[in-house]
């Protein structure tokens, strides 16, 4: 962890020039105080484009390990359960390692931000996005390792893991307090009263607290947003410069350089694609089920090709243009998020409405049963889950919350330790068990 975080303070020495502090990649260092207003917001900026990068690296792990893709061109799924979660992995000790990195990043912003006058508008943009993505970033990393060191300031100082259960706490605490700094949204890509809603109740459902994920839910639905209804509407969420009326919050991806693209992991155009549907969803994934007409089957695969992510190619096999692909938004929260967490959340006596909501937007056609069972309640959930967020990073958490790791094709048997991942055994070397100690299992 010393590595790290000494890794981590190096980045983030700062410089008044503005195209450095909307990068963060300073020449000449000036300490967090002397930071001025103007200043401050090109930090933020700053603190936004590291998140992009964060968001980006992390983008694949949930269907990777949830059996969603298979190498490419193929689809052929390969272990992805024991061969990728030990603790030598280079996969665990990336994200660590990438998390704790960007959490110096955001809790530099955030001493600036202390250190500015705390009435201005720039003071408080900068507090709010600085609380809001260091509850995401832990969020990534708790719903993935578990207990975790809690960092509350830049600091080299090596932090012993923290419980479970801790984290989540402070997860929550950091959402209610950039709640009091952000605004309701107007502008998606920047965090907003909503976006925090979203992410509250994706963290009460995580924790048991069904109520709180409904309330939150609800808060963001009563907004101004509406689900799409037809293939183009779905479709156009992942196009750049997009007005989509579902997006809660989403990253610009606006760069001259370093590109973000996610479409070239997914089936494109060259052939050299890393992930591939998974031959055993090519034809089942949007299968017609209590629905028919998914209006998302078009716009998400095309026979073993993934084309949710347009490339801009004009092969007769992209469903929608794309003038920009290398500006396309990375969408992190949208109203179906919300009404999928806020269904599974009430369970199949008040969540069958719900769903009938949301399904109505995505079929052309929907008919669900009076009554379900708690468990054909939750199949339905996750396979809507699996069906909305395909390729997008989702499904292994979806597993790993709810527990059912039947709905794996290959996975060891006795083997639920798997769903924590492990702690990186270089951080463990560096400081220590006492410190550091190994997840159960490994």
């Amino acid at each position: 962890m010393k590595k790290i975080l000494i890794f981590g303070a190096f980045l983030l020495l700062f410089t008044g020039c503005a195209k450095q502090l909307d990068e963060i990649r300073p020449k000449h260092a000036i300490s967090s105080e002397a930071v001025s207003e103007a200043d401050l917001s090109k930090l933020t900026n700053g603190v936004l484009n590291k998140m992009e990068n964060l968001t980006v690296s992390f983008w694949y792990d949930g269907d990777y390990h949830g059996e969603n893709l298979g190498i490419g061109p193929g689809g052929k799924l390969i272990e992805a359960h024991n061969a990728l979660m030990s603790p030598s992995n280079s996969t665990s000790k990336s994200r660590w390692q990438t998390g704790f990195v960007n959490l110096m990043h955001v809790n530099e912003l955030l001493k600036s931000a202390n250190a500015a006058n705390p009435d201005s508008p720039a003071t408080r943009q900068a507090k709010g996005t600085a609380y809001f993505f260091r509850a995401f970033i832990y969020y990534q990393l708790v719903t993935r390792f578990g207990g975790v060191p809690i960092l509350k300031n830049p600091s080299m100082e090596v932090v012993p893991i923290s419980p479970e259960s801790e984290v989540w706490g402070f997860i929550k605490s950091d959402l209610l307090e950039a709640e009091k700094y952000l605004d309701p949204v107007s502008n998606v890509y920047r965090p907003s009263d909503e976006a925090c809603w979203a992410l509250l109740s994706k963290v009460c459902l995580w924790t048991g607290d069904k109520g709180g994920a409904v309330t939150y839910a609800d808060k963001v639905i009563a907004g101004g947003f509406s689900l799409g209804k037809t293939s183009e509407e779905f479709a156009s969420m992942f196009v750049a410069g997009n007005s989509s009326k579902e997006v809660v919050f989403a990253l610009a991806n606006k760069r001259t350089s370093s590109f973000l693209r996610i479409f070239e992991q997914f089936n494109d155009t060259d052939g050299s694609w890393s992930y591939a549907v998974h031959e055993d969803l090519i034809s089942t994934l949007f299968a017609d089920g209590y629905g028919v007409g998914d209006v998302r089957k078009a716009p998400t695969q095309s026979s073993d090709r993934i084309i949710k992510f347009p490339n801009g190619a004009q092969d007769g096999v992209q469903f929608i243009v794309n003038p920009e692909p290398s500006a396309s938004p990375i969408v992190l929260f949208r109203l179906a998020d919300v009404y999928l967490t806020k269904a599974e959340a009430q369970g199949a006596a008040e969540g069958l409405s719900t769903m009938k909501t949301f399904m109505d937007a995505r079929y052309s056609s929907v008919s669900l049963p009076a009554s379900m069972t708690d468990k054909e309640f939750q199949d339905l959930v996750l396979e809507e889950n699996n069906r909305e967020f395909y390729a997008e990073g989702r499904r292994w958490f979806d597993i790993k919350r709810t527990g059912r790791i039947d709905l794996y094709n290959d996975f060891p048997a006795n083997s639920e330790y798997l769903l924590r991942w492990p702690v990186p055994q270089d951080e463990i070397d560096l400081v220590g068990r006492d410190v550091y100690p190994q997840n159960k299992g490994y």
